[in-house]
């Protein structure tokens, strides 16, 4: 399963929320608040191992399913270096 496709599966089964692509802007179609962006962060560290902290985390690369995907496989490849104050 591919990492858009896990993420994809975090919105449906976690924070039941149906995305309609990877490349739907989460974010200006109001599917995503804050509490369920907390609930997503807590969920991308435990189905991934990495930690995306609110510092370090830009709007920007929470807008699509895409760009979640990237920066979550940019992170597994740095191993977390940064990821934590």
């Amino acid at each position: 399963m591919s990492t858009e496709e896990r993420i994809a599966r975090i919105f449906r089964e976690t924070l039941s929320v149906e995305v309609p692509s990877p490349t739907t802007d989460i974010i200006e179609a109001g599917l995503l608040d804050s509490l369920a962006l907390v609930t997503l962060l807590f969920e991308l560290e435990s189905e991934f191992g990495v930690a995306i902290t609110l510092e370090h985390l830009d709007v920007e690369q929470l807008r699509t399913i895409e760009r979640i995907a990237a920066l979550v496989d940019s992170r597994v490849g740095e191993g977390e270096r940064g990821l934590r104050p």
